[in-house]
């Protein structure tokens, strides 16, 4: 007597163990994937800040670069007027609505007379700036240079403000420096600008200037006050009421790599003993505005955005917990009824799954109703997909595979479809002498050969064959199968059919073909007798294909193409124009070409 193992026995220790591992591996993977989580969220957003921070840089101060181009052109054009500044006055107040985060511009000449525009009061205001040694070796630099620059931040009693300036030498076209232009940008808006951007609570953005001074960080949205600040326009990192920041340049923990990707984003990471918290940097180098080098980035506290993860995790586990014992008495009361069935029905379904219907079981009833009805069920639709698979197969062989997938999908009907479409028409040359000389057998053997060949070619470029004829073949491009680049796939695929014939044998025999192809409205559909029909496409276009392919012999070409295609297919392959063909039954020449470059 074999022995048998009860299997209430099996299901209630093997599933309770194998749950048990399933939901130990869940929370194993849960952990790591909410740590990865969690580092890729951080990084993610830290680097969608510096990515929109150094955007919104370019977006803020782009456009004054720009402005300042404009300017030029316009003193350029009026050049005479230089004499007098204040005639500039509603040109240049009108530049500042253009430039919100433009404070102030200023016009200087090469004798250091000066105008400035304030936006504040949309005051004018002229002085003489010849006594100021710093003005006059600024204008002569101007005078050996046409680009634009940004220059260090300085402090200016103009505005009594640390501002970033952008100047730009304004030359005649004798080269002469007519004026330097000035377009002043106060440091502390660039704090306002940048402290919007981040995305929650516990990312802090900053923006160094070099590494030792800072541009903009949250802390820096006022204005700063003090006697120094002319000697010191920036703050210094060391300044700075902020201890994170103050050790970006002494990390903990240097090149995080798990954070990201990005060769161009640096990382780091340190710990702050007397918050007990580790943050992580994350920042970028951009050379754009002045000789030292901006540093954009932010840092990360990585207990804020870790508090929120861990507490889901645990109610996670409590849950897993839970299931797991719930699994435990289900698995006691009723493994030992749906075991097999179950099991039965998941492998049969398996192989349905992989489309090995003949291998698929019949399922034997049970005793329990609801098992029972399913295995019917079951049974039934494995014969009905057999009977389908089959009828899908044979109908295959004899109408395109697409055809016959939407004649099965419409109940046995199909729709006659009008659609512009590429005809492609091939025809083996000399045919009857091959018959003559190899006989019907060795005949039948090349062609199934060549058939195989140039179907496999016409299919992988979206073509439909719709009919055999003798040793011809039409295929259609765009009808079954909708296809915007028809035209251009038919090229392709006459070129790869020429191709395979020139490097192939068929059944150990060569062959030579010639293509006829042209676009134009077909219709297509269903035509015959009530009880035998035959799919087909009719049409101009699959006359003109044929008649295109017959005119190869007149002009020893293999491939011609009608202008109709050629105009839709573009330099897809290179076409030569082969001149105005005349076409029987038709009034009108049509502009024929064949592969090759132009002579």
């Amino acid at each position: 007597m074999t022995f048998r193992i009860p299997i209430r026995l099996v299901t209630v220790f093997g599933v309770t163990t194998l749950v048990a591992v399933a939901v130990g591996i869940v929370f194993w993977l849960g952990l790591v994937s909410a740590t990865q989580n969690t580092r890729l969220l951080m990084s993610d957003q830290a680097q969608t800040l510096i990515n929109a921070m150094e955007r919104e840089i370019d977006l803020w101060l782009s456009p004054i670069q720009q402005q300042a181009n404009w300017i030029a052109a316009h003193i350029n054009a009026n050049a005479g007027q230089l004499t007098e500044l204040a005639s500039f006055d509603p040109f240049m107040l009108g530049t500042l609505a253009a430039t919100p985060q433009v404070a102030g511009v200023a016009l200087v000449t090469p004798d250091a007379q000066s105008q400035r525009w304030q936006r504040a009061d949309g005051k004018s205001i002229a002085a003489d700036w010849s006594n100021r040694p710093g003005i006059r070796k600024w204008i002569d630099t101007g005078r050996q240079r046409r680009d634009s620059s940004w220059i260090e931040p300085f402090f200016t009693d103009t505005i009594s403000k640390t501002i970033l300036l952008h100047e730009l030498p304004i030359h005649a076209d004798d080269g002469q420096l007519l004026v330097m232009l000035a377009q002043i940008v106060p440091v502390e808006e660039l704090s306002r600008h940048m402290i919007d951007l981040a995305p929650r609570e516990g990312m802090t953005p900053f923006i160094l200037y070099g590494t030792d001074h800072v541009l903009a960080h949250p802390s820096l949205t006022k204005e700063r006050t003090g006697h120094d600040i002319a000697d010191s326009p920036l703050t210094r990192l060391d300044e700075l009421d902020d201890e994170v920041l103050k050790r970006i340049w002494t990390p903990d923990e240097e090149e995080l790599f798990f954070l990201s990707s990005d060769e161009q984003l640096h990382t780091s990471g340190v710990f702050i003993k007397e918050q007990k918290r580790f943050f992580i940097f994350l920042y970028r180098y951009i050379q754009k505005y002045g000789e030292e080098p901006w540093i954009i980035g932010a840092y990360l506290n990585t207990e804020t955005y870790g508090g929120a993860e861990g507490d889901r995790l645990m109610r996670s586990l409590l849950g897993g917990l839970a299931v797991l014992l719930a699994a435990v008495v289900g698995a006691f009361f009723l493994g030992r009824y749906i075991t097999r069935p179950v099991t039965a029905i998941a492998q049969a379904a398996r192989l349905v799954e992989a489309n090995k219907l003949e291998d698929v079981p019949l399922l034997q009833s049970s005793h329990m109703r609801e098992l029972d009805d399913a295995a019917r069920s079951f049974n039934q639709m494995v014969v009905d997909l057999r009977e389908r698979t089959l009828i899908r197969q044979t109908l295959g062989q004899f109408i395109p595979e697409e055809v016959a997938r939407n004649l099965l999908s419409d109940g046995g009907s199909l729709k006659t479809e009008n659609s512009v479409a590429t005809l492609l028409y091939s025809d083996i040359e000399g045919f009857t002498r091959l018959t003559e000389s190899q006989g019907s057998t060795r005949v039948v053997a090349i062609l199934n050969a060549y058939f195989s060949a140039m179907v496999d070619i016409l299919e992988r470029h979206q073509g439909v064959v719709t009919q055999f004829h003798g040793d011809a073949i039409l295929a259609t491009f765009n009808v079954p199968i909708s296809n915007d680049e028809h035209a251009r796939n038919a090229l392709l695929a006459a070129s790869q059919m020429l191709n395979c014939i020139d490097t192939q044998t068929f059944a150990d025999h060569s062959l030579r073909i010639r293509i006829g192809i042209d676009t134009g409205p077909v219709v297509a559909g269903a035509v015959g007798a009530a009880g035998r029909l035959s799919y087909t496409v009719y049409g101009n276009s699959v006359n003109l294909a044929a008649r295109l392919e017959m005119l190869n012999k007149e002009f020893g070409t293999r491939l011609l193409i009608s202008d109709n295609t050629a105009r839709l297919a573009g330099d897809v392959i290179p076409l030569r124009l082969v001149g105005e063909v005349p076409i029987r039954g038709q009034a009108d020449t049509i502009r024929a070409f064949t592969e090759g470059s132009a002579s």
